[in-house]
């Protein structure tokens, strides 16, 4: 997203969607690509119920300020957090850690810091201690971006220091990218995501990938909708399974009704190709619902959280957006069915994200005043 509280431009368009079924470009109900076999239905079922917990606790020793905080487990049991900081004028990325499984967290670390506008990092683990650290990465002129980037800096020692790795995309204006995620590959290749422009009502999610932790990367190519007039954005991709075939899923914000919604698509190649576009969350007309994150539990069920204005009398993206939480069970044939909005943290709340910390239990992230975190609950039936 261009510039911390920047809107997106958007476009008006008023395409018929209807929730939580596949779209007619990128569905294939009773039957898709690469998917198990399986006959035709509805919707799976809902498997249980999440509950969210009251127990708030602060990402870092010095919880006062910071935004877009995300989570990364390590192999040695610690979890990093990490958000941006802005001291003295400039941008910081910072990283905390926790050896209580996310109860406290302290200080750890300072990936970088610039003048320009640096923001959105995300955390990877990609062997033990060694850890990848993507961001956007712009520099900025008087009449803004001259230059964009998605930087990768690595740490050799579980998130301690960090020295600058490669440039996994970039690109000259006007048209920008954002919004990088990691993960790994069945391969353990590192797969980073991200968010590029196309045209002004065109935004797609990007793949680069590399093999050798970091240091070079492959030609990006668009996993879905080069052609839609859509602005899709801000991905979050989950592991789970569908009837015992290993599917992902992958959550993003789209302008399917002018203002944000919510969707979702199905892999199951491992991320190679996307199919099943739904329906997660729709807002009210007129209203917002975006910068979703996805994260599975053991079963294979899913929570996707998101900011929303869906219940303020002040419509005025991104402000006054409150995060809420979907749950559902694991795909079934193709089909998920996303139950009703839970509340997690009032207006206004920002740039949420989640990471499961056992096989029932994931933490929610958000910035209000700071970067914040509060469990939520899987309860099977």
């Amino acid at each position: 997203m261009p510039g911390h509280f920047g809107q997106k431009v958007l476009n008006a368009l008023g395409v018929g969607h209807s929730h939580n079924q596949p779209n007619a470009s990128g569905g294939y109900p009773g039957g898709y690509p690469g998917g198990p076999p399986g006959p035709p239905g509805g919707q799976a079922p809902l498997l249980g119920r999440g509950l969210v917990n009251n127990d708030e606790r602060p990402l870092s020793s010095h919880p006062n300020r910071g935004t877009y905080p995300r989570l990364a487990r390590l192999s040695d049991g610690s979890i990093l957090s990490s958000f941006t900081r802005f001291p003295d004028g400039q941008r910081a990325l910072c990283v905390a850690r926790s050896t209580d499984n996310g109860q406290t967290f302290e200080n750890l670390s300072e990936v970088t810091r610039a003048a320009g506008d640096v923001d959105n990092m995300f955390l990877c683990e990609v062997r033990h201690g060694v850890v990848l650290a993507a961001f956007r990465n712009h520099d900025l002129g008087p009449n803004g971006p001259t230059h964009f980037r998605i930087t990768v800096c690595r740490s050799m020692d579980g998130g301690r220091t960090w020295r600058f790795a490669s440039q996994a995309a970039e690109k000259s204006p006007p048209l920008g990218i954002w919004e990088p995620f990691m993960r790994l590959g069945r391969r353990g290749e590192v797969q980073l995501t991200y968010s590029q422009e196309f045209a002004p009502n065109n935004q797609c999610t990007m793949l680069t990938t590399s093999y050798d932790q970091g240091s070079t990367w492959s030609r990006p190519v668009c996993l879905h909708g080069d052609q839609d007039p859509l602005r899709d954005g801000m991905n979050g991709i989950a592991r789970t399974f569908d009837n015992g075939h290993e599917a992902l899923v992958m959550v993003f914000e789209t302008t399917r009704y002018g203002p944000f919604n919510v969707e979702a698509l199905i892999s199951y190649d491992d991320g190679a190709s996307w199919h099943n576009r739904h329906e997660v969350f729709r807002p009210p007309q007129g209203h917002n619902a975006g910068s979703p994150q996805i994260a599975s539990f053991a079963d294979g069920s899913l929570v996707c959280v998101f900011m929303t204005d869906d219940e303020s009398d002040q419509v005025d993206w991104v402000k006054h957006a409150a995060i809420k939480v979907c749950f559902a069970g694991p795909p079934q044939n193709g089909q998920i069915r996303w139950g009703p909005p839970v509340f997690v943290s009032p207006a206004s709340s920002f740039w949420p994200g989640v990471m499961a910390i056992d096989h029932h239990t994931a933490l929610v992230t958000y910035d209000r005043g700071g970067p914040l975190a509060k469990s939520v609950t899987w309860q099977r039936w």
